[in-house]
């Protein structure tokens, strides 16, 4: 039950990414006493904090729209950050071709447009995006019209609904930027979290995330490295974990617990005590990515074009790591073709060929590779699967099922900054409502 007297309501939040952070505060906004554990041996989750040489360095998600309302708000909470713009900038080759999409100068970029797919396609697609301009909500999973597109439509994937040449050379880029998935591997039903990302433009903080995270663990009590590995349930409801710290196994209570991890983490978590809930979660699919961060003696992007996607080989996008860091270069590796964890030698290989076609396609000469870093994630990117609506609905059924349980992550409402951190927020709200309802 919930604490009582002059004691706060103790919570944990396991996982420290954005959901984790973001159902922190909230659930701290709200008068409880909030604890942070990290599988990991740092903060951030799949912000992917590094150091490239003496350089602190995010080698995951770190474009913030400007649309991104929760997201920073989070990052308000905790202080005042310098920001830096970005724009979309991801150039694509169409028919040979570098053609730059810019969401700072889009009138000029979309002249353009009309050469990488049939006019019918492009009527569909404006029609759709004209839904998320109109309502916000159908930028997310939960989208009702989407959701409804889903229902309809889910029976063949993305690429049945549109023709080969714009799923090739606009919707793929969409769908393995966000999903690490190949466009019949999405669905229209979860369309509106991939077109959603080229209405906005995009900006950076100045200094990355790490002082952000500084602050947070500033704010909270954080134990690192530390793996949850059951819920404890007492009289219907979740009352602590089981948590393993330096390899021991210790019960340790608290009023509620709000799970801020992917879903295939959430599953072995929750398997024991509502083996429903874990199938369910399992359902959920996730694809890998190996990501390069590589620092050159100089420029590698001119300051017109700043990231490129690839089209046939195993390296999907490589970009500048910043408007001013065009001489540090991050080259993603993602989509079938990059599904297995590389080896040295084969991602040294992979960074040689796609350094050969960005610059022969900018009519560059490459600097000098300086220093870098890689990163894989057997499981990077959230993307969902057909009829999502319904396995959301049942999601939150069985959540409900289970008083003093929260989840927030990438699968429940989309897998960029923004989705995970209304997440993380609703979460919090739903936990500390429910302790609140509860008689002293």
């Amino acid at each position: 039950m919930a604490s009582t007297g002059s004691h706060a309501p103790r919570i944990a939040v396991v996982g420290s990414g954005i959901s984790g952070m973001s159902a922190a505060l909230e659930l701290e906004r709200r008068g409880c006493s909030v604890e942070i554990i990290e599988r990991a041996d740092r903060l951030g989750g799949r912000f992917g904090i590094d150091r490239l040489g003496d350089r602190p360095v995010m080698t995951g998600g770190k474009n913030i729209g400007t649309k991104y309302s929760a997201f920073r708000g989070v990052i308000g909470a905790l202080g005042q950050y310098a920001w830096e713009p970005f724009g979309i900038n991801t150039s694509r080759v169409v028919d040979g071709k570098v053609r730059v999409l810019d969401s700072n100068k889009l009138l000029a970029s979309l002249r353009h447009t009309f050469e990488i797919g049939a006019p019918a396609d492009l009527a569909k697609l404006a029609a759709y995006a004209v839904r998320i301009q109109a309502d916000r909500a159908n930028a997310f999973l939960d989208s009702p019209f989407f959701g409804r597109k889903g229902r309809d439509g889910d029976g063949k994937p993305l690429s049945g609904h549109f023709g080969p040449k714009l799923t090739r050379n606009l919707l793929r880029p969409m769908t393995i930027r966000m999903n690490g998935a190949e466009p019949d591997e999405v669905y229209v039903g979860t369309f509106g979290t991939n077109l959603s990302l080229m209405l906005d433009t995009y900006e950076q903080l100045t200094d990355g995330v790490q002082p952000v995270l500084d602050e947070f663990a500033r704010r909270f009590p954080v134990g690192t490295e530390a793996t949850v590995r059951a819920l404890i349930v007492t009289g219907g409801r979740v009352t602590g974990l089981r948590v393993e710290r330096g390899g021991a196994l210790r019960e340790e209570p608290y009023d509620g617990v709000v799970l801020a991890t992917p879903a295939y983490a959430a599953a072995d978590i929750v398997a024991s005590a509502d083996p429903g809930l874990a199938e369910l979660l399992r359902r959920v699919r996730y694809f890998p990515s190996t990501v390069a961060l590589v620092e050159y003696d100089r420029p590698f992007f001119p300051a017109e074009v700043r990231a490129l996607v690839l089209d046939g080989g195993p390296c999907t996008n490589v970009g500048a790591y910043g408007a001013d860091d065009r001489h540090i270069v991050r080259y993603t590796f993602s989509g079938r073709q990059a599904r297995r964890a590389p080896d040295q030698d084969t991602l040294t290989g992979w960074i040689d060929a796609a350094e050969r076609e960005v610059a022969g396609y900018l009519d560059i000469v490459p600097g000098t590779r300086v220093t870098a870093i890689t990163h894989h994630w057997p499981a990077a990117y959230c993307a969902y699967g057909p009829q999502y609506a319904e396995l959301l609905t049942d999601l939150h059924r069985h959540r409900t099922a289970l008083p003093g349980l929260g989840l927030c992550g990438d699968y429940l409402l989309g897998v960029n900054l923004e989705a995970c951190a209304r997440s993380g927020v609703a979460a919090g709200a739903a936990i500390a409502a429910e302790l609140a309802a509860i008689p002293a």
